[in-house]
């Protein structure tokens, strides 16, 4: 499929729609099943690398690779001693030293300490010791942050604390170990187990939800260079929650899926930091199921994204894997509101084999627009996706169908409209 968007000034841009949706990907080895867990993805292995979490029993400290070109899960057996056992760490890729660098969490207490796995040596090293002393943060779990390569420090943000959830912001650099308070005003509300991904090409961090007294709905980016702080929420927005997990996918893009709000949540949802747009994604029938507590990484030379584990109706230890993320959703061909819902005829009618398709909705709504053909059989769902209000224009590829008289059916909300359109080989 091809998407056209239209600017102002009549500037014509195409780009490909590639075929987009989950498969559980059938993995060997003995993995346990784990949420609250942290992984990164370890480019020179091609590897997904988890540490920690909860199994059903009890806290893990255990450290497995899944080999994501043999699909293969192998326990590493470090060299030395181990942090101690606990979930909602969280986890960092620093290449310049191959090295997995993690912080926080909790197990039978809080912690604050910061530990890196050097891949090379297969040996954990602590940079930092367990401890509440002045000029670092306090203990903490719950937290979420980056790792910044360039200044070689993470970023991290708020957390339950020994005093409660906080609102602080904090770096430390793994070089040379010092830890720098950055808490500026105004900044996002206290709040702990929300998520936060690294807009690398925009010098961003970006945080999403969590869980204060209930669960959040927010979105906030931090500008790493000079720690200013952006509420950025949208008025359309998905339901509240924490512990969803979240990739970036450059371009100004991110992509949550699932967590827990009054439930165990399946949606998936993408959104532009530079419309300040939220969208939902159309995930397909063969999804998996609702959780929270799971993680996800971003492979980018394969623009896919994989979760694994988490909890929902029981324990998982599934993985699953969302091809060409990147170029999920659908973009409005114009920034003008419009003043009502409409349809328009496609163009060229008839066809050979690629039309164009126009719509317009006013108001924020859930839109589907499906092709049928003279049976009333549905032959294609171009788009079924929460859209905020704009124009759209979508291009239909009937390559796979016969020539004949087709319909297009476009549903926002109590609109509904149909029309008909011709394909002619």
């Amino acid at each position: 499929m091809i998407i056209f968007i239209i600017f102002s000034t009549y500037f014509l841009i195409s780009f490909h729609i590639f075929a987009q949706s989950w498969s559980q990907i059938v993995t060997s080895g003995n993995v346990p099943k784990l949420k609250n867990h942290s992984a990164i993805y370890h480019t020179p292995t091609n590897s997904m690398i988890v540490f920690g979490g909860r199994t059903p029993t009890a806290n893990s400290n255990e450290l497995w690779s899944l080999n994501l070109t043999a699909n293969q899960w192998i326990q590493i057996m470090p060299n030395g001693s181990s942090p101690l056992p606990r979930y909602t760490q969280n986890a960092y890729y620093d290449s310049l030293n191959n090295r997995m660098v993690i912080w926080s969490g909790q197990g039978a207490e809080l912690y604050n300490d910061v530990w890196a796995y050097n891949f090379v040596s297969n040996s954990w090293q602590q940079l930092w010791p367990d401890g509440n002393v002045s000029g670092v943060p306090l203990k903490r779990y719950g937290t979420a942050s980056i790792f910044d390569p360039a200044n070689r420090r993470f970023v991290t943000f708020a957390g339950f604390t020994t005093s409660g959830r906080f609102e602080d912001t904090w770096t430390f650099n793994v070089d040379n170990m010092v830890w720098t308070d950055r808490t500026n005003n105004p900044h996002p509300p206290k709040r702990c187990l929300h998520s936060a991904c690294f807009a690398y090409d925009l010098r961003k961090m970006v945080i999403y939800a969590g869980q204060d007294t209930g669960p959040l709905d927010d979105i906030w980016s931090l500008n790493i260079d000079n720690f200013s702080w952006q509420n950025i929420t949208p008025g359309l927005k998905p339901p509240a929650r924490f512990w969803n997990s979240i990739i970036y996918t450059g371009s100004g893009n991110l992509v949550i899926f699932g967590g827990l709000g009054t439930q165990a949540l399946g949606d998936m949802w993408k959104f532009s930091l530079a419309n300040n747009q939220w969208e939902s994604v159309n995930q397909g029938s063969n999804i998996p199921s609702a959780r929270w507590g799971h993680t996800a990484i971003y492979v980018p030379q394969q623009d896919r994204m994989l979760i694994f584990g988490g909890e929902g109706d029981s324990s998982y230890n599934d993985t699953w894997q969302f091809t060409n993320v990147s170029v999920i959703g659908i973009e409005p061909v114009s920034q003008n509101i419009p003043e009502n819902f409409s349809l328009e005829q496609n163009y060229p009618n008839p066809f050979n084999p690629i039309t164009n398709i126009k719509f317009k909705i006013p108001d924020a709504s859930f839109v589907r627009l499906i092709i049928y053909d003279l049976t009333g059989r549905e032959i294609a769902v171009p788009v079924s996706n929460e859209l905020a209000a704009g124009i759209y224009e979508i291009s239909f590829d009937g390559s796979n169908l016969s020539s004949a008289v087709y319909f297009y059916r476009l549903t926002a909300g109590e609109f509904n409209a149909v029309r008909k359109m011709i394909l002619a080989r």
